[in-house]
C-alpha cells in the first residue's frame, strides 16, 4: 500500500503500534492492504479463524457478541482504531463480529506480518498483554458479580439494580451473562408469586371452617381435613349450625385447580352459607346460589357438592347431590352403604331442580364425605386408589372418632400413591353419630 504521513499517523495513535520504530511502520505499510467496506457490511465474523487485523482508517464500526439469544452491543468505535490483533498474534477464533455503521476504509494486516513486527519489538507484544490482561480483569469481575448475584439469590437479598449490570456483558460472557440474567429474573418473578401464593392459600385456609369451633359449639363428633394439590385449591368443606337445631355439612370441587378455582370455592361455599344462615332450607340455600353463580360466571366454572343436614337428636339426614360422588355411610356393623347421588353441578344452569334425599344415622354410624382427589389418586403403575379399596378401609377395622376415621382414610390414600406427586386436592369430611 501506498505510504503516506496520513497513514503514518493512523498507525501511531493506536496503542499497540505508537512506539513501533520507522522501519518496522513501514513494513507494515508495505504488507498491507487497503480494504473498502459499505454500511452494514461485515468486517470479521465471531467464530471465524483469526487471521488478520485490520486497522480502521475511515469511518465508523459496531462489535457485537452474538449469543443464542441475539446480538448484545458491545462497542462503538471511530476511525482511526485498530480491531483484531490480539485474536490473530494468539491465533484464536474470533470472540465477536465487527460491522461497519458507516462506509468503512481500512488497511488489512495479516497475521504474518504482525508475529514478525511482534517479535522483534516488545512494546507491542507488552501493549497486547495489557489489554489482555485487562480483558480478564473485566472476566474477573463479571464472574465477581455473579458470585455475588447468585450469594444474593440464596440469601433472598438480590437487589433488582444488579439486572441493569447484566444487561451488557462483555463478550467472553456473552451467552452466560444473558443465560444468568433471565433465571436472576425468573427466579424473582418465581418467588413473588409463591409470596403471592402463600398468601391466597391464608385467605382460603381462613375462609374455611373452623372443625374445632364447630365441635365445641355444638358437641358432636365430625372431622374434616384438605389437602391442596397446590398452594391453593378448588376444594372446599362447610359445616353450618342451622336456625332449626339441625347442622348442615358440605364438601365440594370447583372444576379446576389454582387461585381461580380457589375464588369461585369460596364464593360458592360463602353464598350456600349465607342462604343457610337466612334460612334453614337446605334445597332452597343450593338453588339460590346456583342462579347467582350461573348469571354471573364470566369464567364459566362450575362445582359439583354434596351436602346434608342432620338432626343429632333423632339421626335424620336429608342430603341433596349435585353432580358429586355419593357421600357414604359406615354402620356400626362395618356395613358400608352408598347413597344415591345425581343432579346436575351448580354454576351451569339458574333453573336448576334439586333434588332432596333422606337418610338416617344410627348411634356409631359414620357420615363420609368426600372429594375426587381421594379416589382418583394413583399409584406408580397408574391405578387409582377407586371406590371400592375405600369402602374397605371404611368397612375394615373400627375407629374411636371421626378424626381417627379421616385419618385412616388420609394414610390409605397416601401410602398407596407413595411415589408420585399429588394431582388433585384431597378433601375428607366425617359426621359420626
Amino acid at each position: 500500500m501506498n505510504d503516506a504521513p496520513e497513514l503514518r499517523a493512523a498507525l501511531r495513535a493506536t496503542s499497540c503500534f505508537r512506539e513501533l520504530s520507522d522501519d518496522k511502520i513501514t513494513l507494515l505499510i508495505e504488507a498491507g492492504e487497503a480494504r473498502s467496506f459499505e454500511a452494514q457490511a461485515i468486517l470479521m465474523r465471531q467464530g471465524d479463524p483469526s487471521n488478520c487485523a485490520l486497522l480502521i482508517l475511515s469511518g465508523e464500526i459496531t462489535i457485537t457478541a452474538d449469543s443464542a439469544h441475539g446480538s448484545i452491543p458491545v462497542a462503538t468505535q471511530r476511525a482511526p482504531t485498530l480491531v483484531g490483533e490480539m485474536g490473530a498474534l494468539a491465533q484464536m477464533p474470533r470472540t465477536a463480529t465487527v460491522r461497519a455503521s458507516t462506509p468503512v476504509t481500512a488497511l488489512w494486516l495479516g497475521r504474518a506480518v504482525l508475529a514478525t513486527v511482534a517479535r522483534s519489538a516488545p512494546s507491542m507484544l507488552f501493549d497486547v498483554i495489557a489489554r489482555m490482561g485487562d480483558r480478564l480483569r473485566r472476566v474477573n469481575g463479571a464472574v465477581g458479580l455473579y458470585t455475588h448475584a447468585l450469594a444474593a439469590l440464596e440469601r433472598h437479598e438480590f437487589d433488582p439494580s444488579l439486572l441493569d449490570e447484566l444487561r451488557h456483558p462483555i463478550p467472553d460472557l456473552a451467552d452466560f451473562g444473558q443465560t444468568f440474567r433471565r433465571m436472576a429474573e425468573q427466579i424473582i418473578l418465581r418467588r413473588q408469586r409463591d409470596d403471592e401464593m402463600a398468601s391466597a392459600a391464608v385467605i382460603q385456609r381462613a375462609l374455611l371452617p373452623s372443625v374445632a369451633k364447630f365441635v365445641a359449639e355444638t358437641g358432636l363428633d365430625v372431622s374434616a381435613a384438605m389437602t391442596p394439590a397446590r398452594d391453593v385449591g378448588g376444594d372446599f368443606f362447610d359445616l353450618v349450625p342451622l336456625a332449626d337445631g339441625r347442622v348442615a355439612i358440605g364438601i365440594g370441587d370447583v372444576c379446576g385447580k389454582g387461585v381461580p378455582a380457589a375464588l369461585f370455592m369460596g364464593i360458592t361455599r360463602t353464598l350456600i352459607r349465607i342462604n343457610l344462615r337466612e334460612t334453614p332450607d337446605l334445597p332452597g340455600a343450593i338453588a339460590k346460589a346456583n342462579a347467582y353463580l350461573a348469571n354471573n360466571n364470566a369464567g364459566e366454572y362450575f362445582a359439583t357438592l354434596v351436602y346434608a343436614a342432620f338432626e343429632p337428636a333423632s339421626g335424620a339426614v336429608e342430603y341433596c347431590s349435585c353432580g358429586h360422588l355419593p357421600a357414604l355411610i359406615r354402620r356400626a356393623d362395618g356395613e358400608v352403604e352408598m347413597l344415591a347421588a345425581g343432579a346436575l353441578p351448580i354454576g351451569l344452569f339458574d333453573d336448576m331442580r334439586m333434588k332432596v334425599r333422606q337418610a338416617s344415622l344410627a348411634p356409631d354410624d359414620l357420615l363420609f364425605l368426600y372429594t375426587d382427589g381421594v379416589t382418583e389418586a394413583e399409584d406408580v403403575a397408574g391405578r387409582e386408589f377407586g371406590d371400592e379399596r375405600l369402602r374397605d378401609v371404611l368397612a375394615g377395622g373400627a375407629a374411636d372418632c371421626a378424626a381417627d376415621w379421616v385419618r385412616r382414610i388420609e394414610d390409605a390414600v397416601r401410602e398407596f400413591s407413595q411415589g408420585v406427586p399429588q394431582f388433585d386436592d384431597i378433601t375428607c369430611l366425617a359426621l359420626r353419630r
